[in-house]
Parts: structure tokens; C-alpha cells; sequence
């Protein structure tokens, strides 16, 4: 019965080292969608943080490069949100007040959004560091005054 106890601790154990390891942390600090290829290791990992947010990833010791482009997706479900949102424009008369100057501020928040990501657009950005043992890679992603994707590796 003790064995068994040891051996239970001792994968608890191995279980934790495992997951002590370096990461790589990426922050959005755009308005628009973004989808971030990390590259570390030998392994590639994407993740999409949503604008504002951030997302982990496990990586291995030594160097890496991060890759960020636009979310493709992301400009259909714009495009059906403007549709929807025009549709309910014209029948305006079914709306009330406030609902007609929700729908006119979600129209203007929807075109401003695209108009951002269309200045995005063919921009991808990378950069790459190195990782040591329980460090933390840190990528921030954001927009140049002229739109186009930057992102920066520390």
C-alpha cells in the first residue's frame, strides 16, 4: 500500500515539472481577430485570442518564432452582422427608439471594425525570441497608425 502512495506522489510530481515550463503568453491589444502561429520546439501551436485578450502556449526551451495574421473568419461574420443589422434598418418602423439608435450605433461599430481590418489586411507581422527553463515569452500584438498587424516579442 505504500508503494502505491509513492508512486502516486511521485507522478503528481512528474506531472507538475511537466507543466512548469516555459510558455508563451500572447496578448491581443487590437479591436480585430487575429490568429498568432507559434513555433517553438519543432512543434507549431495557433491560437486566436480575442481583441483585448490573451492567450498560452507550452513551449519547449530554446527559440521560437510567432507569426500573426488576420482571422479570415472573422470578416464573414462581420459582413452577416452589417447584413442583419441593414435588414433591420429598413424596417425601422418595427423598432423603438432606443432599438433604432442600438442598431445604428452596432452598424457604426461594425463598419469602423472592418475598416480596420481591411487596413490590415495582406499584413503579417513575426518576430522570435528564446525560452529558458519556467521563463515566459510575452507577444504583444497591436496595429500601427497606418493599420498594418505589429507584433513584438519579449
Amino acid at each position: 500500500m505504500n508503494r502505491q502512495k509513492i508512486l502516486f506522489v511521485l507522478i503528481i510530481a512528474a506531472v507538475l515539472l511537466v507543466s512548469c515550463g516555459p510558455s508563451i503568453v500572447v496578448e491581443n491589444k487590437t479591436t480585430i481577430p487575429v490568429r498568432v502561429i507559434v513555433r517553438a520546439g519543432g512543434r507549431s501551436e495557433v491560437v486566436s485570442p480575442s481583441p483585448g485578450e490573451s492567450s498560452s502556449v507550452e513551449a519547449s526551451e530554446g527559440a521560437y518564432r510567432v507569426t500573426v495574421i488576420l482571422d479570415a473568419e472573422w470578416i464573414e461574420y462581420a459582413k452577416l452582422t452589417r447584413k442583419v443589422l441593414n435588414d433591420q434598418l429598413a424596417d425601422s418602423d418595427k423598432l423603438t427608439g432606443p432599438q433604432l439608435l442600438e442598431v445604428i450605433r452596432r452598424l457604426k461599430d461594425i463598419a469602423q471594425r472592418m475598416q480596420q481590418f481591411e487596413q490590415a489586411a495582406g499584413s503579417a507581422a513575426s518576430c522570435g525570441g528564446t525560452l529558458t527553463q519556467d521563463s515566459t515569452g510575452l507577444v504583444v500584438v497591436s496595429t500601427a497608425d497606418t493599420g498594418k498587424l505589429v507584433v513584438s516579442c519579449r
